[in-house]
C-alpha cells in the first residue's frame, strides 16, 4: 500500500484539511471539551486512521466535520473538503455533500439499517437524493454495487431484507451504499468490532479493494492497532480529544514518539497471536468438579416457508453438543459467525429451550426446574452480552440500572449497603461515582460496556458468561478489564464461559477453548494447544485471520491473499 505519493516533485493535494478543530458539548450545565485544536490533512488515495481510547474523540471528530453532532453539541475550528469549508455550512448545502462526495459506514449495521425496508428501498433512497437516474437505472445500480461487493445473489438481495443476512453481509450491504455515488471520502467508524476474525479481514480487504477501484480516500476510526497495521497508510492517535501523535504508519508502530503510544502499542502486544510457540502439556493433579455440563445438546429453529406451499426448513443452531465448564476455569468458546456460540450460552442461561438432550447448571437439569427455582439459579450466573446500548436501559441511570440486580435478588438490602456496593462495583471497572448520576447516551460506548461488566457482577455470581463482553473495548480498557475479570475470578472463584471473536483475548484469558462450527464443536482442549497446534484447518484459518499490530507483517499477509486470489 503507498504511503504519500508524489507526482513529478509535489505531492498530492490535499482533499480533507482539518485546523483547529473544536468540539464542546453542554451537559447538566458543565461543558465536555470531546476535541480540542485537532489539526491534520488527508491526501487523495489515502487511508488516515484514528486511534485512541474510547471517549478520545475518535468519532466525534469525523461527525463535526458531517455537521452530524448531538443537539448540545458545538463545533468551531476549519475543516475544508475539496476546496470548502465545511464548519458552519449550511444543512442544505451540507447534504450536498453527505452521502454522495463523502460517506459513512458504522459499526453497527443493524442499527443503520431498517429491518421493516427493503435493503433495495433503503439504498435506492441515496440515489434518489443526489442524482437525476431512473427507476430502472437506480435498480440496476444498487444491484451492480452489491455484486461489486461479493454478495451472492444480488437481485435477490435487493427485494429481501437486513434481518435475513449475517453481520458480514449486512456490512457488506452499508458498504456498497455508501460507494453508490462514487464519493472521494468513505468514512469507517469501527467498521468490523462486531465481526468474527475470518468475516473481519474479508471486510478490510473489501475496503482497501474499493477504496483502489473508486480512487477514493478512506478514514479509518478504531481502537484496533491490528486493524490499523493492516489498512493505514497515515495514523492520528488522539487520547482526550487532543492529538498525542501523527505519521506514516511504519513511523507510528515502530518508531512512536509519544508515551501514549508507546503504551497503546504495548498494550497491543500483550494481546495479540504474533509469533508462534510449542505446547507443553502439563499435568493437573486437581479433578475439578462440572459447574455447566451439556449432553447431546440441540437446538433447532423452524424458518419461515418462502411459499405456501414449500417444504419445511429447519435450521440447528446448535447440534449434539456435549460440553463441561469446570469449577473455577475460563473456558473459551470461538467460531465464525451463526457457529452457534450465543445460542449455546443461552440454553445454559435458561433463555433457550433444548429441542432435545440437556443441560445441567450447579447440578440441576434447567429442562426440570421450576420458575423459582430458576430464579435462584439465575442469582449464581449472569451475563455480560455483546452490545451495551442494547442491554442497558437508556431511561435509567447508571446508578438505577447498577441497582436493579440488587433489588432483585437482595430486597432486604439497606440503602447504605447498596450504595457501598454500587460505588466499589462502579471502581472495579474502571468508572468513578461521578457517573453514577449519567445515562448511557453520556457514555462512550466501552464505559456502557464497563458498566454492564459492573452490572453483572453486583450479585458476585459463581458463574458469568461473558459474549463479546470486551468487543468495543479499545486496546488498553480491553486489558484493564480482562485482568480485572482474572483477578477477581481468582479471588472469588469465579467460573466464565468467555464467548468472542477476538482471538487473541481468548487465548490470553482462557484455559480451556472450544471451537464451534455450524453448530458443533470441531476441536477443543487446552488453549495453548489449540491455538499453537491446531488439528483442524478450520481452526487454522480462524487464527491466520487475527490482525497483528505490525504493518510490515499485514502488508506481507495481504500479497499473499491478493495473489492466492
Amino acid at each position: 500500500m503507498p504511503l504519500t505519493q508524489k507526482i513529478g516533485r509535489e505531492e498530492m493535494a490535499d482533499l480533507l484539511t482539518t485546523k483547529k478543530l473544536n468540539v464542546r458539548f453542554k451537559s447538566r450545565g458543565q461543558i465536555i471539551h470531546a476535541v480540542n485544536e485537532l489539526s491534520f490533512n488527508l491526501k487523495n488515495d489515502e487511508v488516515l486512521g484514528i486511534v485512541g481510547e474510547s471517549g478520545s474523540g475518535k468519532s466525534q471528530t469525523v461527525l463535526s466535520i458531517m455537521g452530524l453532532l448531538e443537539s448540545n453539541g458545538a463545533v468551531s475550528g476549519s475543516s475544508v473538503f475539496r476546496n470548502k469549508e465545511l464548519i458552519g455550512l449550511p444543512t442544505k448545502e451540507l447534504n450536498k455533500i453527505r452521502g454522495n462526495e463523502i460517506a459513512m459506514i458504522f459499526q453497527d449495521p443493524m442499527s443503520s439499517l431498517n429491518p421493516y425496508t427493503t435493503i433495495g428501498k433503503q439504498m435506492s433512497g441515496v440515489l434518489k437524493r443526489h442524482t437525476k437516474m431512473t427507476k430502472k437505472e437506480i435498480k440496476d445500480r444498487c444491484i451492480e454495487m452489491l455484486h461489486s461487493v461479493g454478495i451472492t445473489r444480488p437481485e435477490e438481495r435487493f427485494g429481501g431484507y437486513s434481518f435475513e443476512l449475517s453481520g458480514g453481509m449486512r456490512q457488506r450491504v452499508m458498504i456498497a451504499s455508501a460507494l453508490l455515488t462514487n464519493p472521494k471520502l468513505l468514512i469507517a467508524d469501527e467498521p468490523t468490532t462486531a465481526l468474527d476474525v475470518t468475516v473481519q479481514e474479508k471486510i478490510l480487504d473489501l475496503i482497501l479493494d474499493v477504496k483502489e477501484r473508486f480512487k477514493m480516500s478512506v478514514i479509518m476510526i478504531t481502537h484496533d492497532l491490528g486493524v490499523v497495521a493492516r489498512t493505514c497508510d497515515k495514523v492520528l492517535v488522539m487520547k482526550g480529544g487532543k492529538l498525542q501523535e501523527s505519521g506514516e504508519a511504519e513511523q507510528i508502530f515502530y518508531s512512536p514518539k509519544a508515551d501514549y503510544t508507546r503504551e497503546l502499542l504495548e498494550k497491543s502486544k500483550e494481546i495479540n497471536l504474533d509469533g508462534q510457540q510449542k505446547y507443553t502439556e502439563t499435568q493437573s493433579t486437581s479433578i475439578k468438579s462440572s459447574l455447566v455440563k451439556s449432553t447431546k445438546a440441540k437446538v433447532s429453529f423452524l424458518l419461515p416457508k418462502k411459499t405456501l406451499f414449500a417444504a419445511e426448513n429447519v435450521l440447528t443452531a446448535v447440534n449434539e453438543i456435549s460440553m463441561e465448564a469446570l469449577d473455577g476455569e475460563v473456558l473459551g468458546i470461538v467460531g465464525e459467525s451463526g457457529s452457534g456460540k450465543s445460542t449455546l450460552a443461552k440454553t445454559i442461561l435458561g433463555l433457550q429451550k433444548l429441542t432435545s438432550g440437556q443441560v445441567e447448571v450447579f447440578g440441576e437439569r434447567l429442562a426440570e426446574i421450576n420458575k423459582k427455582e430458576l430464579k435462584e439459579i439465575r442469582k449464581k450466573m449472569q451475563v455480560v452480552f455483546q452490545d451495551p446500548f442494547s442491554s442497558l436501559n437508556p431511561r435509567m441511570t447508571v446508578f438505577e440500572i447498577l441497582n436493579e440486580p440488587l433489588n432483585s435478588f437482595f430486597p432486604s438490602m439497606t440503602k447504605e449497603s447498596a450504595q457501598k456496593d454500587i460505588e466499589d462495583g462502579l471502581m472495579e471497572v474502571g468508572l468513578t461515582p461521578e457517573y453514577l448520576g449519567r445515562y448511557p447516551h453520556e457514555l462512550s460506548g466501552g464505559q456502557c460496556q464497563r458498566v454492564a461488566i459492573a452490572r453483572a457482577l453486583m450479585p458476585k455470581p459463581q458463574l458469568l458468561i461473558c459474549d463479546e463482553a470486551v468487543s468495543a473495548l479499545d486496546a488498553s480498557i480491553r486489558g484493564e478489564i480482562i485482568d480485572l475479570l482474572l483477578r477477581i475470578k481468582s479471588e472469588k472463584k469465579l467460573t466464565m464461559i468467555f464467548i468472542a471473536h477476538d482471538l487473541a483475548v481468548v487465548r490470553k484469558i482462557c484455559d480451556r477453548v472450544i471451537v464451534m462450527q455450524s453448530g458443533k464443536i470441531v476441536e477443543q482442549g487446552p488453549t495453548e494447544k489449540v491455538f499453537f497446534e491446531p488439528e483442524k484447518e478450520y481452526t487454522a484459518n480462524l487464527l491466520s485471520a487475527v490482525p497483528v499490530p505490525d504493518p510490515r507483517t499485514e502488508k506481507e499477509k495481504y500479497i499473499k491473499r491478493t495473489q492466492a486470489h
